[in-house]
């Protein structure tokens, strides 16, 4: 009996452990595939040159026609596809390229924020709006905004891109054979982007 009891305590024993250690190693898994996916789909190098790039696009016009409009009640600004305020009256020529642009770097949206995100990671007021965006507000999670000492001039803009996995566009089926067999179901991907600039 002594040794059936013994045997018993030993193989419970034995059981804890392997458990403790499938419970490390999924947990280990879950960690790595998390940041991976971060570091794939958060400021990937490809989607920083294209923010980039964006940003200097942008620098050609006045943007405090969007900055102005962000208040404590008002925390973030969208630039909207179809715009023509953020170019004012004598761009409207650009709202074209603007869309066309959009549209070719798969751009689900443009967001200007201050640099500064304390206020809005605290989801209250019109920032609830961002809050409800996981996947965005996963990302903002992963912004510092604390090596400027005076951040009150700076803003971010963030740019939210997204693609199939075969690098086909969202919006709809491409005239190609590869994303017309597999639209319904392959998933989109949500890319996001971020550069700061002082207004």
């Amino acid at each position: 009996m002594n040794k059936k009891g013994f045997v018993f305590v030993e193989t419970i024993i034995v059981t804890a452990i392997l458990l403790a250690s499938l419970m490390l190693v999924y947990s280990l898994f879950v960690s790595n595939k998390n940041d991976e996916n971060k570091r794939l789909r958060y400021d990937d190098t490809a989607k920083l040159y294209e923010t980039y790039y964006l940003k200097q696009y942008f620098d050609s016009f006045d943007l405090s026609t969007v900055t102005s409009k962000i208040t404590n009640t008002t925390p973030y600004q969208y630039i909207y596809r179809g715009q023509s305020d953020v170019f004012g009256d004598q761009y409207r020529s650009e709202n074209k390229f603007f869309s066309k642009l959009w549209e070719d770097l798969g751009i689900s949206s443009i967001l200007v924020l201050p640099y500064d995100l304390t206020n809005i990671l605290k989801c209250q007021g019109l920032a609830n709006d961002l809050c409800s965006n996981k996947d965005l507000f996963a990302y903002l999670n992963t912004l510092d905004s604390s090596e400027v000492e005076d951040s009150s001039s700076r803003y971010r803009i963030i740019i939210e891109y997204t693609a199939r996995q075969n690098g086909c566009k969202c919006g709809s089926p491409e005239p190609k054979e590869r994303c017309e067999s597999n639209y319904d179901t392959d998933p989109c991907f949500h890319f996001f982007s971020n550069i700061d600039f002082v207004n």
